[in-house]
């Protein structure tokens, strides 16, 4: 019981915190006052080629923190959000070839991370964004600790403090491989 307590506690300090006014974001994010209602499902079906001329972006949350997955993670691409996950889950999207910027924020304020990179027509490519708990030395249900890929990626406003929060970009084998267990991200803008 006092553990079921706990974790309501801490789930409503996230919330209190989410509420707070959010933080100016960068180009790569959308408006900020943009939110998102996830559900998940169970993906029964592999995932698809990327049509003639594009790549497929597939976006993931390992997170599994029973708290974590109250909220959700939003995506971004070339400043508007594309979508949004939430404990354990991802989702695609087909692009045209060439360099996009990206941006995640995460559950609570001053989560923020931004990379850029090159999509090549064809290619399938595999974005992480989670959080680091515990000063980033995390456990396997994390993925281990804090790359240095991710903490290049995050930002943090200045003068403000921020949870460890990056975005990376995976390992195409092990992108394949990891989805196998997550679930399917649907999403709709509030």
């Amino acid at each position: 019981m006092k553990l079921k307590l706990f974790a309501l506690m801490l789930c409503l300090t996230f919330a209190a915190a989410a509420m707070a006014k959010e933080t100016e974001l960068p180009d790569s994010c959308g408006d900020p006052n943009t939110k998102f209602d996830v559900t998940t499902q169970k993906s029964t079906a592999a995932l698809p080629a990327p049509d003639a001329g594009k790549a497929l972006i597939v976006f993931l949350e390992p997170n599994e923190e029973p708290c974590l997955g109250c909220y959700t993670q939003r995506f971004a691409m070339d400043g508007q959000w594309v979508g949004a996950t939430k404990k354990h889950s991802y989702f695609t999207l087909q692009v045209e070839a060439g360099q996009h910027h990206f941006c995640s924020t995460g559950v609570m304020r001053n989560t923020i991370a931004i990379r850029s990179f090159e999509v090549k027509a064809g290619g399938t490519y595999f974005l992480q964004a989670r959080w680091i708990p515990h000063g980033g030395s995390a456990g396997s249900a994390y993925g281990g600790p804090i790359t240095e890929e991710e903490h290049n990626s995050q930002v943090v406003p200045g003068g403000k403090s921020a949870l460890l929060y990056g975005m990376s970009l995976l390992d195409e084998e092990k992108g394949r491989y990891l989805i196998k267990s997550y679930e399917v991200a649907e999403f709709k803008k509030k």
